[in-house]
């Protein structure tokens, strides 16, 4: 039985320019959904910058107009690079390639290609023991106030700039609300980002979308639980109110894709 107890909405156009005036785009609704509770015992690494490699093992399931579905597992770049002076450091580019569906990450976004038209994406961290950090915040006083400890800033599903034509409405939901070990969640950390691309002009993507939410790590690998029944009814309850006031506000910015791709497919 799931109980789907309180779900937090919000608008906003797709992409900002820098002085925060509103470009025609696709409108993008940002809903939190509390109806599913994970919990983690050690919480958050202290290095919440991510990249493509952080994401290994993650679960992809991407649905198409003609029905059909696909799941891609996520894969890090495990290669080694030596620089001249004999210094080494790791790749930071991970990729999902499916039969219709390509995505990559480097240090800062997704960047997708699609063969098929593609009607929803389903992105579920919680197997590379991961989250999607959702919430902005701007208290100094109280960094934590509206953060999981550890998490710090955050933002949600945004598109890069080159991406204004699109038309229509774009949903990202955000699934598997994660707290802490004796804490309720705040309501900013969540495992699967859901986005529902059916309401676009065309009824979804075909090509190329680049677009980011901002993830944090956890420190330990496999430190994600999902919390059952009753201890999850009761973190909900107790839940309402912190995902009440969940909002999301502050700046945003325009992006740039970075130029990269995927590894060309056996």
């Amino acid at each position: 039985m799931i109980f789907r107890l309180l779900t937090v909405t919000f608008t906003a156009t797709a992409v900002f320019s820098l002085n925060f005036n509103a470009v025609e785009a696709a409108t993008i609704d940002i809903v939190r959904s509390g109806a599913e509770l994970i919990e983690s015992t050690h919480g958050l690494r202290d290095d919440t910058g991510t990249d493509g490699t952080d994401l290994d093992g993650a679960m992809i399931t991407a649905t198409y107009a003609d029905g059909t579905s696909e799941q891609i597992t996520w894969e890090g770049d495990p290669r080694i690079y030596t620089d001249p002076d004999g210094s080494t450091y790791g790749s930071i580019n991970g990729w999902a390639r499916g039969a219709d569906t390509d995505l990559f990450m480097s240090w800062d976004g997704f960047e997708m290609t699609t063969t098929s038209v593609l009607t929803s994406l389903s992105i579920d961290l919680a197997p590379a023991s991961a989250v999607f950090d959702t919430t902005f915040i701007f208290d100094d006083n109280d960094p934590n106030g509206e953060s999981t400890q550890g998490s710090s800033f955050g933002f949600p599903f945004e598109l890069y700039s080159g991406y204004e034509n699109l038309e229509g409405a774009i949903t990202a939901t955000y699934t598997g609300i994660v707290n802490l070990v004796g804490d309720s969640p705040v309501g900013d950390l969540f495992t699967t980002m859901s986005l529902d691309f059916s309401m676009l002009l065309g009824g979804g993507i075909l090509g190329d979308l680049g677009f980011r939410s901002d993830i944090d790590v956890m420190r330990n690998e496999g430190d994600l639980s999902p919390v059952p029944l009753p201890t999850s009814l009761s973190f909900l309850l107790i839940a309402l109110a912190g995902l009440g006031l969940t909002h999301l506000a502050g700046r945003r910015r325009i992006l740039v894709p970075t130029q990269t791709g995927l590894p060309q497919k056996a």
